[in-house]
């Protein structure tokens, strides 16, 4: 692998010049080399803002190139799948957005893939990067809760007050499953990636979704109908015998202060909380049986007001592309993304069957 890792951006979304492109940058061994969009100049016009020196609307050529070493894919959902899986056909390394894709069964493709030719993959779960989050994965592994039992995650407001014209977000068929797979990605994988090395992984889900019925104007000024989910409540049980609560809603105000949501762990010797962030206001707090909450230092920077958890994703993708895997400590790779989605894909069947439904935490073979 050479000193640099040249990459190519696959979308010029607003999250690709908020986040993908200076988070790359921001490596001394990183380098967004080209950005590529169906539409041209939307592309150009983001390139002239971030520097990037190189334009293309013509995917296959992008990916023929060989000084291109890896890509991002910060794009529609429905688009994950096919821009992974034609990226690692040609060789390249890939950081996804989240949800991982729009099922399961094409996020176990995509999985497979990068196993068999040997490539980094991994999942923009963003707050595996936030220290206050990696510090609750490490307390709870210590024992300082004791044996957790117990891990109650929401997300809710984000959104709650609804737009009136029609989006990517609008259509079942482009964003998958609306707010469960927007946030509730984020949250199944948290649960795992914090509660996973001492109480297993989700096993099982029992859920209820729901969409407000309403229509939205579509482009042509017609009435057209929201496709995606709203809310998703879930009970969860983990392969070691943890339960649980999820709940995700653009379909509900929320009095919460701290943002995006938080997560709380319940052992038999306390108890963690912890915020979601994007590493620029991040809360950790303590409570012992009997006890008020305490709140537990962070290493300087996690309160500045900056997004470091963007460049430390990003910052960790070159560096797993440089060593040739992930970081099983930090990084969520494709495996993790399709536990993430199992989940998501169990929460769906379960609301429509209402029973507990089993999820996938290891990969099916083809």
């Amino acid at each position: 692998m050479a000193d640099t890792v040249r990459v190519a951006v696959l979308g010029a979304a607003a999250f690709s010049e908020v986040a993908h492109i200076p988070g790359v940058n921001a490596h001394p061994n990183g380098e967004v080399v080209a950005l590529y969009s169906r539409d041209l100049a939307r592309a150009r016009a983001m390139a002239d803002r971030t520097g990037v020196p190189d334009v293309t609307d013509d995917l296959d050529a992008l990916l023929a190139r060989t000084d291109i070493h890896a890509v991002t894919v910060p794009s529609s959902n429905d688009n994950h799948y096919t821009y992974t899986m034609a990226a690692l056909r040609a060789g390249k390394h890939v950081f996804c957005e989240k949800p991982m894709a729009l099922n399961a069964g094409l996020a176990a493709e995509m999985t497979r893939e990068a196993n068999a030719r040997g490539l980094v993959g991994i999942i923009a779960f963003i707050f595996r990067y936030t220290y206050c989050m990696q510090e609750v994965r490490r307390l709870v592994a210590s024992g300082a809760i004791g044996t957790p039992h117990y891990v109650s995650i929401d997300s809710q407001g984000q959104g709650w007050h609804r737009g009136t014209d029609a989006t990517w977000r609008t259509y079942a068929g482009v964003h998958g499953a609306g707010q469960l797979g927007e946030m509730g990605s984020h949250l199944y994988d948290s649960i795992n990636f914090t509660v996973g090395p001492a109480a297993g992984f989700i096993k099982e889900v029992s859920a209820v979704t729901y969409t407000v019925p309403r229509t939205v104007t579509g482009p042509d000024g017609q009435a057209v109908a929201v496709e995606t989910l709203d809310l998703a409540s879930a009970l969860v049980r983990t392969t070691g015998g943890l339960q649980g609560q999820m709940i995700t809603s653009r379909a509900s105000a929320s009095a919460n202060p701290t943002g995006m949501g938080g997560l709380v762990v319940t052992g038999t010797e306390g108890a963690l909380f912890t915020n979601f962030t994007r590493g620029d206001n991040e809360i950790l707090r303590l409570q012992k049986p009997g006890g008020q909450w305490e709140d537990l230092d962070l290493p300087e920077g996690a309160r500045d007001g900056k997004p470091h958890g963007i460049y430390r994703m990003l910052g960790n993708f070159i560096d797993a592309v440089r060593r040739g895997h992930a970081d099983p400590d930090h990084d969520g790779d494709f495996h993790d993304g399709y536990r993430s989605q199992a989940a998501i894909d169990a929460t769906i069947a379960a609301a429509a069957s209402h029973t507990w439904v089993s999820v996938d935490t290891d990969v099916p073979h083809a």
